[in-house]
């Protein structure tokens, strides 16, 4: 029971974290997303009991902000991670993500989609597109990233930047494993996603 009162804490402290960080990011999306998300940090997840098999601590000891390190070290090995394969490199898992509120998120919510995304270092992420708007916030590792047809972008951690429906996006990881806040406005379902092979 104990366990539970501090990842609650912690939670709460990375959900209000959370929400600093998108209106400071002042996208639309950020700011149209943190006040329906603030109130969620009271709302406690049931917690995992079995820890996942993704290997985030390079990710999360890079974290510069002590809190945030602090709140996502406490709360990530006690959330079930969607594993995802072979993008072009890798035998294992090079992806994951974690959808902690929205329609099939740990907190069910329909009006948005919000969660964590890891990348393995040496991965690339073909273009893909959806009809939601979307937001990235980086909290560790530097990755390039493509809107459109333009040239690949490095993105440090503190970049927050925004995919507008149906426009083409890839990430590319160097030397680094990227991990980042994300979140879904508008058309939050996945029928329309679609990658390039």
């Amino acid at each position: 029971m104990a366990q539970n009162l501090d990842l609650n804490l912690h939670w709460q402290q990375f959900i209000e974290l959370a929400c600093t960080r998108f209106v400071d990011s002042g996208t639309d999306i950020g700011i149209e997303v943190a006040p329906l998300l603030l109130p969620l940090a009271k709302i406690n997840p049931d917690w995992n009991k079995l820890p996942h098999s993704l290997s985030l601590e390079m990710s999360i000891h890079a974290i510069t902000d002590e809190k945030l390190r602090t709140s996502i070290a406490a709360i990530v090995p006690h959330l079930t991670w969607m594993e995802r394969g072979v993008f072009s490199n890798s035998r294992e898992v090079n992806r994951a993500y974690i959808e902690l509120v929205g329609p099939e998120g740990v907190l069910i919510n329909d009006q948005f989609r919000f969660g964590i995304y890891w990348q393995q270092a040496n991965t690339f992420y073909p273009k893909h597109r959806h009809d939601a708007l979307e937001l990235y916030h980086v909290v560790s590792g530097t990755a390039l990233w493509q809107m459109a047809e333009k040239n690949f972008k490095a993105r440090p951690p503190g970049s927050s930047f925004e995919h507008l429906d149906r426009i083409d996006h890839a990430a590319l990881t160097r030397d680094e494993d990227l991990l980042a806040l994300w979140a879904w406005r508008g058309d939050l379902s996945f029928d329309n996603y679609s990658m390039d092979t």
